[in-house]
């Protein structure tokens, strides 16, 4: 199958780091953190399986098909073992990938979410998060979003795109592609399986991360959610809140962001 991703830094240039955006988005969401991890590392921000402009896997989407897929992608390019930073459905990515394949992986990082079995379901239930229903019922959404796309977007962008930190101009960014044919379709997958997502992170929680791992949560969505979620699988992690932030928090506070993921990811190439 097909990946899109993009690249900053020079090879050699530093460890490499694999960014992991999240719905409704695409690797665009990490536009203004790209430039302040580049000056140390050789920087990989990946559209997701099925989303942006990468294709469809063959095997549907799923958090674990996801992990697999990306390795085997890490592989294709010669890296050894990344760093990865995962946002909302690219945390939980990116923990099945540190998961499945530890060897590969130099340090996790999740973002502003908790993992499926380890605190989504209460997240959810908590904070009347609606669409994770929505969403599983299969094709509802696709037919009342068709034609409305910009509508269920902005929905979902409402908060950042009130402060500025996601203009009408990044939204007709991620509309290019969530626009085209399927690509609604494929981000609604990922939720219709997330039972089949749970199964299988919980079966990897069996044996605990190896490598340091960091949980930054968001003061105004979640708050230490991902660190008492990762916590339950990788003890030692490490964790931070960022309180003027909402769900978007690589587009929101990318300041605050990597002035935590910086030296983290430093240490971790120390350890």
């Amino acid at each position: 199958m097909r990946l899109h991703w993009v690249r900053a830094g020079s090879a050699g240039s530093g460890t490499p780091v694999v960014l992991l955006h999240g719905w409704p988005q695409t690797w665009y969401a990490w536009r203004k953190v790209i430039p302040g991890l580049a000056r140390d590392h050789e920087v990989f921000a990946v559209d997701l399986p099925g989303l942006g402009d990468s294709g469809s896997s063959p095997r549907g989407q799923g958090v674990r098909i996801a992990a697999d897929l990306l390795d085997a992608w890490r592989a294709e390019l010669g890296l050894d073992r990344v760093h990865v930073v995962g946002h909302d459905l690219g945390g939980p990515i990116g923990y099945a990938w540190a998961a499945a394949h530890p060897a590969h992986v130099r340090s996790f990082t999740l973002l502003a979410v908790p993992l499926h079995g380890f605190g989504l379901s209460e997240l959810i239930a908590r904070a009347g998060l609606w669409h994770f229903g929505f969403f599983s019922v299969p094709g509802l959404a696709e037919k009342l979003a068709e034609g409305r796309e910009r509508i269920l977007l902005e929905h979902f962008y409402a908060h950042a795109m009130e402060s500025g930190a996601i203009s009408p101009a990044d939204v007709d960014t991620y509309l290019h592609t969530y626009t085209r044919p399927g690509r609604l379709a494929n981000g609604f997958a990922y939720y219709r399986n997330a039972p089949a997502d749970t199964a299988a992170l919980t079966e990897l929680a069996r044996t605990r991360l190896p490598m340091p791992t960091l949980a930054v949560g968001c003061g105004r969505a979640g708050g230490p959610a991902p660190l008492h979620s990762l916590g339950q699988v990788a003890p030692a992690t490490r964790g931070a809140v960022i309180d003027d932030s909402g769900h978007y928090l690589p587009e929101e506070q990318p300041g605050p962001l990597l002035s935590l993921l910086v030296p983290f990811l430093a240490e971790a190439d120390g350890s």
